[in-house]
């Protein structure tokens, strides 16, 4: 099933009013999930990911494997992340000097990588 652009605009209209809305933390960033889950770019990169991890398909159970230690990644990183950012604007800092900061050291990062 499809969504169109229409239903696509009026489900993240009813997310954003209840993110709007919500005052309990869990209830936030679970619908901050739903946000960023239903947007366009980590539909792609899922795909992407599908792509590649079902490659071996004569092989179930590595595919399968692969599918729950990719999510398993996923759910790692954001919870990394997330638990970052909290611990931080607890703290007090300026979410515009977080995001001026992960924009200068995102490219020292970058160049890394």
């Amino acid at each position: 099933m499809m969504l169109s652009v229409h239903g696509y605009s009026s489900l993240m209209l009813l997310l954003q009013t209840w993110l709007d809305n919500s005052e309990v933390p869990i209830i936030t960033a679970f619908l901050l999930g739903l946000l960023t889950a239903v947007s366009p770019c980590p539909l792609a990169t899922n795909i992407t990911a599908i792509g590649f991890i079902s490659k071996d398909i004569n092989n179930r159970n590595r595919i399968f494997t692969n599918g729950i230690l990719y999510t398993l990644g996923r759910v790692l990183a954001y919870s990394a992340l997330g638990t970052i950012l909290i611990a931080i604007l607890r703290k007090g800092a300026d979410m515009f000097a977080i995001q001026k900061g992960i924009s200068e050291w995102g490219n020292y990062c970058l160049l890394l990588l």
